[in-house]
């Protein structure tokens, strides 16, 4: 069967033209720049072509099944939803129609029409009308709507994993929304199925992973996939993780924005997962699917400190905080900590009363360091720095323009925490025994085999 894969460079697009080779089938690879394998066709769907165009270029490549893998998550001047989701994909239908195709299938998005009373939004409203379109036409279409998409070259896995691997993990909320992350190889393999499926596979497919999860519990599979222990988990107000998604889009990223935002708040799970049946089996789960394809994250923060190192780092910052605690508690006058506290505000009774406190915090600090270190502790630490740090520096300026810089110098204690902090992030804990369980039955192979398993 001759194929154009539409958006061949991308995540999906990509492994829809290995599953195809894989199984026989002959592919014309058609996205911005060519490639160099195989067929190809350079386009883009910024540009427009019109039906008898591409009519012509899909009956000149003897083209029998059309397959749109074309999609972003954040528009630009340069990439806009109208023209990428709707515009574009249309013309491209309507030319399949004219020259004879005999099956189109359109990756599209879950959450498509889910919800008529609420306001899709851009995103969901570029994708709908291009389905509804292709539809409309005489056409075999197969509409595929898949839930979260990850595995090799996936923008958002990147995102998740990075987000995942952090020490502070911010949740939109409590973190709660649902998800049912899907393999890409799984989602290509569905395709497969479909281009190959004898009669009629008219229709719209729904495709997710075996269950729907959180998207705590989403993070947390990737963080265990990353070989990640501890962290702490942060629920952040959503109109916080708005105002953070409506600044991100001046970045130089393209996953997080208002509309990713809103598609998870609406939640990201099928009503009804046509992944099984296609597949003949069930879906890989998220753990598993990880396992196979270890995620990378886009910024690297793991650390790992040998156990010598790690126990000079930790004792040169007890002794810090120690000695910060003892000497301001011999010699609370010549010390100089009295006056400081009273130019912070605190005098007589309260000044003692904040010496008493800061030396207790501070030696709390300093023996949990040397006998219960954790990401808490230093957490913790790093917040202590920062307050004590502000605190003298708006009352006490001549610390921080002494040339001995005695203010500027908790910025080498500050990065040591977080080496720290890091490095007690990175260690997992040991996992208990494995209880010994008979080995499941085989799956049912789907068609043509699998690329996972």
């Amino acid at each position: 069967m001759n194929v154009l894969v539409c958006g061949a460079s991308g995540c999906v697009g990509r492994a829809v033209v290995r599953a195809l080779r894989a199984r026989g089938h002959r592919v014309v690879e058609a996205a911005r720049r060519a490639s160099r394998e195989g067929s190809s066709l350079p386009f883009d769907f910024m540009e427009p072509r019109s039906p008898e165009a591409w009519a012509g270029l899909l009956v000149a490549h003897r083209i029998d099944t059309v397959v749109n893998c074309v999609g972003i998550l954040i528009e630009s001047q340069r990439a806009t939803f109208a023209r990428i989701h709707a515009e574009g994909p249309i013309e491209l239908f309507r030319g399949a129609v004219l020259a004879g195709v005999d099956r189109v299938v359109q990756v599209s998005a879950l959450g498509v029409a889910v919800d008529a009373d609420a306001e899709p939004s851009p995103y969901l409203r570029s994708k709908q009308a291009a389905d509804d379109v292709l539809l409309g036409l005489g056409v075999d279409a197969a509409i595929v709507r898949p839930s979260l998409v990850y595995g090799p070259a996936s923008q958002s896995a990147a995102l998740f994993a990075t987000l995942a691997s952090l020490p502070v993990i911010g949740l939109p909320g409590r973190g709660d929304q649902r998800v049912q992350p899907i393999h890409v190889f799984e989602l290509a393999e569905s395709i497969a199925a479909l281009i190959e499926r004898s009669g009629s596979a008219r229709g719209v497919y729904e495709l997710g992973g075996p269950e729907s999860i959180t998207y705590r519990e989403m993070l947390a599979a990737y963080r265990r996939a990353l070989h990640l222990g501890e962290a702490l988990w942060a629920p952040t107000p959503m109109t916080l993780m708005h105002l953070g998604a409506f600044l991100a889009e001046a970045l130089p990223q393209r996953v997080f924005s208002r509309d990713t935002m809103r598609l998870l708040e609406r939640g990201n799970h099928t009503s009804r997962n046509a992944a099984p049946v296609l597949l003949g089996r069930a879906p890989t789960s998220l753990h598993d699917g990880l396992a196979v394809t270890p995620p990378k994250t886009a910024i690297d923060l793991r650390v790992t400190l040998a156990p010598l190192l790690d126990a000079g780092l930790r004792g040169a910052l007890a002794a810090l905080w120690i000695y910060t605690a003892a000497i301001s508690a011999w010699l609370p006058e010549r010390s100089g900590v009295l006056d400081l506290l009273a130019r912070c505000g605190f005098t007589g009774s309260a000044g003692w009363a904040a010496l008493v406190a800061s030396c207790v915090l501070n030696a709390t600090l300093g023996m949990l360091t040397l006998l219960r270190p954790s990401v808490r502790l230093y957490a913790l630490q790093c917040v202590a720095v920062v307050g004590y740090t502000a605190m003298a520096a708006w009352n006490a300026p001549e610390l921080t323009l002494d040339h001995c810089g005695p203010l500027v110098k908790n910025l080498a204690v500050l990065g040591c925490v977080l080496v720290l902090w890091l490095a007690q992030a990175a260690k997992v804990r040991a996992a208990p025994a494995a209880v010994a369980r008979p080995a499941p039955a085989a799956a049912p192979a789907g068609p043509r085999g699998l690329f996972l398993r």
